[in-house]
């Protein structure tokens, strides 16, 4: 079975030693961030927020630490993520129109 994942976070972080990498975040169903890792044999790892399938069976929560991370084995594809604007709900077409630019 697939499963998606909206990658809503991605951060180039440099440590101490001058080693670049990529950190994730994804939003779990409570709403809360979660980090993302993905295994050295991944293909198809993101550069920027999107969202990413893969099987159920390549994906899993390690919750032994104190904070849970989901780790992603394979990545089946990725879709861009459009985020969808909702001010026309909550405001006249004018005002949406400048909010948004």
């Amino acid at each position: 079975m697939e499963r998606k994942f909206r990658i809503s976070e991605v951060k180039e972080i440099t440590t101490q030693d001058g080693k670049k990498f990529n950190a994730y975040k994804t939003i779990a169903k409570n709403g809360k961030k979660m980090d993302v890792r993905f295994t050295r044999e991944c293909k198809n790892v993101p550069t920027q927020p999107c969202m990413i399938i893969c099987n159920e069976e390549d994906a899993n929560v390690d919750t032994t630490r104190q904070y849970p991370i989901l780790w992603i084995k394979n990545v089946i594809r990725t879709e861009v993520y459009e985020k969808k604007s909702n001010l026309s709900d909550y405001f006249d077409e004018e005002i949406a129109n400048v909010l948004s630019r």
